[in-house]
This record gives C-alpha cells, structure tokens and sequence, in this order.
C-alpha cells in the first residue's frame, strides 16, 4: 500500500497533506479533511477495485451421433439454407425458420450428442391453441393476417442450447450520496454526504440457457423461458421421434457473453438491493468471479411457425414443455389512429363532466387542460394496445435460474468520503414575500 500523503482528495483530486494539529488529512485545495483511517480504507477499496472479474467455463465434451453410413438424415430448406435432422417418422412440408414450402430430404454430416434432452410435453394440438389464443382479441391486428395465418403449418423443433451452471461471488463498490436540505430567507441549501459503500456476496446458477443456432432469434428464445431443467434427461433417439432438431452452428466459446453478461447482471441486481438508504447510488467497480462453472449442450423443444405478411415475415414461438408463447403480430395502422379518435372522444366527454361537475364553468385553461388529459388517455390506451402484439424480450438477467436459497450476502461497509454544500437563490418575488 502506497504511503498516505500521496492519496487524492476524494473530493476534488488534489493531494492530501497531513495536519498535526487536527490529526486530519487535509485538501489544500478545497479544505476537506479525512481521518488517516478512512485514508487507509479509501486506499483498500480502491487496490481492491483495479482487480478485475473472473468469467472461466468448463465446456463438457459430447460424442458425434451419425448413422451407418456416417451420416444423419433430414431435411435441407432451399431458401434459406437450413439444415434439420429428422428420422423416418417426421413428415416435413415447411421451413419452421423462413415459412418456405420447398424442403428436401437429404442427408448430413453428423451432429453432436447432447449431454440432455428436454423432451416435449405440449402436443401440436395444444400448441395450435395457444397460437390461436394470442392472436384472439387483438385489437389492432389487421383482418387479413388473421384470415391468412396457417395454423395447421406448426413445426415441433428440438433447438441447441448450451446450459451454463456456476457459483459466483465477489464484490461491488457503490458510491451514494445522504442529503439533507434547508432554507432561511434568501436560499435553499442542500448538504450532500458522500460514501462508499462495499457489499459482496454469493450465489448458484443452474443451467442457464443460451441457444446454439444462429438460425434462431436469441429475443424469441429468451422470451420462451423459463425452462424446467429439472425435468431434462439423458439423449435418446427415441425422443427426437417425429420431429425436427436443428444442429448447433454457435461453438460454446462464442455463446459464453451472453451468459455472462446474464449471471452479472443477475450478480448486480442482487446486491444492489442492499444498498436501500442513499440517494444518486452509482456502481464504480466490482468484482465478480466464477467457481464449478461449466457448459452442458442441451435440446429443448420448441413449436415453431413462421408466416408473411406483405412482405414481411412473423416468427412465433411455443414452449414445448410449458406452452409459453411469443410473437410480434403486425398492427394496422387504421385501426390504431381508429382506436387513438374513439379513447380520446370518449375521454374528452367524460373529462369534461368531471370537469363541470367540480368546478360549475370552463375556464380557457380547464378546456386545453381537458383536451390534453383526453390525448393521454387517448395515447396510453393505443400504447397498451401495442405492447400486447410483441411479447418478444430479449433477457438480459438469469434470476429464474437463480437459487435462491444459495444467495449468501458477505461484505457490508459504507464509508464517508465527503460533504459538500450546495445553496440556490430563491427567486425574488418568493424573498419579497417573506
């Protein structure tokens, strides 16, 4: 640890000097002082913080499945390139990535034995319904996409996966602020104590998934979870039986950000919730470091259908095992300027009266002021209307793979570093008054 009157003023950058007759570090700049230990511990926290994460996975190894003749059979889509392994018992008529009809049979290199399989619980008629349910009562889903869509076209779909388990723990640095605020005649004063605040802890990851097919949409297969893991089982042919399974083309190296990015964030969040008492709470460094991290390859299954729609193509996904379902549907923009006159009619009326009711007459003020609370209303109901068409989200957090039970909170200091005041002239009219 560096001697301490080489340490900066927290408050302003300049160097610390030692006064002997306070027993204080003082600024010569801007006159703050500060206790040698809170020197020392400004010094700790920040050798502490320079240190980095630690984000290391085991990847397990998985054999090659392949036939006698060294080869997998399926299908080949030629619009879009996709390649689907299928046995004997699937009959495909449709591309569940592109929606295109022209698929062959063909077959392949082989593909690469998960270490498990989620295996399908939800059955196509029960995936047909789901479909048909999120597209029922939209209100601003255009009457031809909903004549036109093909149900009965649903594909079943074992999608790669890399699952990600690990315990991590570390450390997060925050600085946060305390105020307290007064007035006299002239001005309003606001005095802010700043901290440091070190909170640590740990917590365990169970398979948290990533999909393996740059094929797929990583928001639809977000949107899909949570997945029972718990449920899954070792591979058998048996259950990729009458459907389709794509091959993984992302190499678990490749898909290790996104899981990253998911347990630290997940980290963060959960540490943050233990900084409750500040105000202006920033994260200025952390620590997060992984142990008994490792990579499993998985498939899970997934209903897909893919439909077009002037021009455009529209995705849904139906979680095999739960019978989640997400989409975007198109909006027609008619119906949503329709809906936008008819809410903002309806509030303004209803304003209105309120309006007359409480205050007898109408003001100037009261009519823009009814005007403008009746196009709120107007804009909310349109903007409710529209969220419900896209039930895509890509994650960024893995709280559902979260123990619980594992969370332990270690570390827990709050340090202060300094305080500043700062006043405001009131206006003159408000010192006038006085």
């Amino acid at each position: 640890m560096k001697d301490i009157s080489q340490f900066q003023c927290p408050c302003c950058g300049a160097r610390l000097g030692y006064d002997g007759e306070t027993q204080q570090m003082t600024c010569q700049y801007c006159d703050s002082t500060f206790s040698v230990e809170q020197i020392r511990a400004e010094q700790q926290a920040k050798e502490e913080m320079a240190a980095g994460s630690e984000m290391n996975w085991k990847t397990s190894s998985s054999s090659v499945i392949t036939g006698p003749d060294g080869k997998v059979q399926g299908y080949s889509c030629s619009a879009c390139g996709a390649e689907m392994v299928a046995d004997e018992n699937t009959a495909a008529t449709e591309c569940p990535y592109c929606g295109n009809f022209t698929i062959v049979k063909a077959s392949f290199d082989g593909m690469y034995k998960p270490d498990v399989v989620l295996p399908f619980m939800v059955t196509k008629e029960k995936a047909q319904d789901a479909l048909n349910g999120f597209t029922k009562g939209k209100k601003l889903l255009p009457d031809a996409f909903a004549n036109k869509n093909r149900i009965d076209s649903i594909t079943g779909l074992y999608v790669p996966f890399w699952l990600y388990s690990c315990h991590a723990d570390g450390t997060i640095f925050y600085e946060g602020v305390k105020s307290q605020r007064w007035e006299d005649n002239d001005y309003r004063y606001v005095k802010k104590d700043h901290y440091r605040m070190i909170r640590s802890g740990n917590m365990d990851f169970q398979r948290i998934p990533v999909d393996a097919s740059t094929k797929m949409d990583d928001a639809i297969m977000d949107s899909l979870e949570p997945f029972d893991l718990t449920k899954a089982v070792e591979y058998d042919a048996a259950y990729f039986s009458g459907y389709l399974a794509d091959r993984y083309d992302v190499q678990e190296p490749d898909a290790r950000p996104r899981a990253n990015e998911r347990v630290e964030n997940s980290f963060r969040d959960r540490l943050r919730e233990e900084v409750k008492e500040y105000e202006e709470v920033k994260a200025t460094s952390e620590q997060i470091r992984l142990s008994d991290a490792k990579a499993e390859y998985a498939m899970l299954p997934v209903w897909m259908m893919t439909t077009q729609y002037e021009g455009n193509s529209y995705v849904f996904g139906i979680n095999g095992q739960t019978g989640q379902m997400v989409g975007s549907l198109p909006i027609d923009k008619g119906k949503a300027t329709k809906e936008f006159a008819v809410t903002g009619g309806i509030s303004l009326v209803a304003v209105g009266l309120i309006l007359r009711l409480a205050m007898g007459a109408f003001s100037v003020g009261n009519i823009i002021g009814t005007i403008i609370a009746a196009l709120i209303i107007a804009a909310i109901r349109v903007s409710s209307l529209k969220a419900a068409m896209n039930t895509v989200h890509k994650k960024t957090t893995a709280k559902a793979y979260m123990n619980q039970n594992s969370v332990k909170l270690g570390r827990r200091e709050d340090n202060f570093l300094y305080s500043k005041t700062e006043k405001t002239q009131k206006p003159k009219q408000q010192q006038a008054a006085k």
